[in-house]
């Protein structure tokens, strides 16, 4: 009989554990799928706060309600660099001659506007800008013809207006464009001033920025500028009937600093 009740009592236990196990198991899963479930709605919520926001914004911004990023910018550029002038074919009292300057250094200002809108033009801006550059200092300058010329015998100022297409790549843009205006140019030699002419100039141009802040930025610019018309230079007492300049090519790089407002 005794045997009989331990045997039970055995099997009596053993059902207990297993029926423990179970509720152990069957507990823990529910609290794994509470938890899910928690993190689920968290993450919809998260989802859904989100959403809102955004839209939220997108209807303040169609409204005037907050101010949209400024997509333009005025900006003011110094720049100063070496130029290499020198001339085509020219004429002096009807006859072929040349007319040749070594080097230049030249300060150049611009004033202008970029226009930067992402949501519009993804990676694109757009810049133009008044245009003033003042050529002097030349070395070595001669007129075949006349006499040697002396230093700071040409004395040149440029203005007009400068478009550029740029791409934004982070802080670095670089850019293309054109530029054109007027110039006036004044020469004289040794002994004979032969008058100031006024003309007109284009040049491609290439270059980049590199934006340091918001408000500051550096870079370089490589015109290559043509000159026209600078004709009509004359000086009766030397002798100098008419001398035309029919074209005058001037490569011109510049180190730039901006600043953007």
């Amino acid at each position: 009989m005794k045997t009989i009740m331990k045997l039970y009592k055995h099997v009596y236990m053993k059902y207990v554990y297993v029926i423990l196990f179970v509720c152990i198991v069957m507990l823990n899963n529910a609290s794994l799928r509470a938890n899910t479930s928690d993190s689920l709605s968290e993450d919809q919520s998260e989802g859904d706060q989100s959403k809102t926001y955004i839209e939220h914004r997108k209807q303040l911004l169609e409204n005037n309600e907050i101010s949209k990023p400024k997509p333009y910018h005025l900006f003011v550029l110094g720049g100063f660099g070496p130029a290499f002038p020198y001339s085509g074919s020219s004429t002096l009292n009807g006859m072929t001659t040349d007319f040749a300057k070594n080097y230049s250094y030249v300060p150049a200002v611009e004033v202008g506007v970029l226009w930067y809108d992402p949501s519009r033009w993804k990676h694109l801006t757009f810049g133009i800008a008044f245009v003033g550059a003042f050529l002097g200092n030349q070395s070595l300058s001669y007129v075949q013809g006349l006499q040697k010329m002396d230093n700071n015998s040409a004395i040149g100022g440029f203005l007009g207006l400068s478009a550029i297409v740029g791409y934004v790549t982070g802080k670095f843009v670089p850019y293309i464009g054109m530029a054109g205006g007027g110039v006036v140019l004044s020469l004289e030699s040794s002994n004979a001033y032969l008058g100031s002419v006024w003309g007109s100039w284009y040049s491609p141009v290439l270059g980049f920025n590199y934006l340091i802040d918001k408000h500051w930025f550096t870079g370089a610019t490589l015109f290559w500028l043509f000159d026209q018309n600078l004709n009509g230079y004359h000086n009766s007492k030397a002798g100098i009937n008419a001398f035309n300049l029919n074209q005058v090519y001037e490569p011109l790089l510049t180190a730039n600093i901006g600043f953007m407002f």
